[in-house]
């Protein structure tokens, strides 16, 4: 799968990116936080780290003997 196959398979918004910092940038939900006071934090994450995400996860694969399907970064996997 290509780059643009991969960032096509999440939804985009303009956001901060929670893990490089990068800001007002195309983001993708990847959690949302609610800590004891209440208040609900999203974190998201811009194009970039959800490719260098998506190939850690699939060089994890490739040496757990797992398999890796894109598209699923912030979900639970069965």
């Amino acid at each position: 799968m290509d780059r643009g196959e991969i960032l096509s398979l999440y939804k985009w918004a303009t956001a901060n990116c929670f893990r490089c910092a990068k800001t007002n940038t195309n983001a993708t939900l990847l959690a949302e936080i609610t800590p004891p006071a209440g208040d609900r934090y999203e974190v998201r994450v811009c194009e970039r780290c959800v490719l260098e995400l998506e190939q850690e996860r699939r060089r994890y694969a490739e040496r757990t003997g797992r398999k890796c399907a894109p598209g699923r970064l912030g979900r639970r996997e069965p």
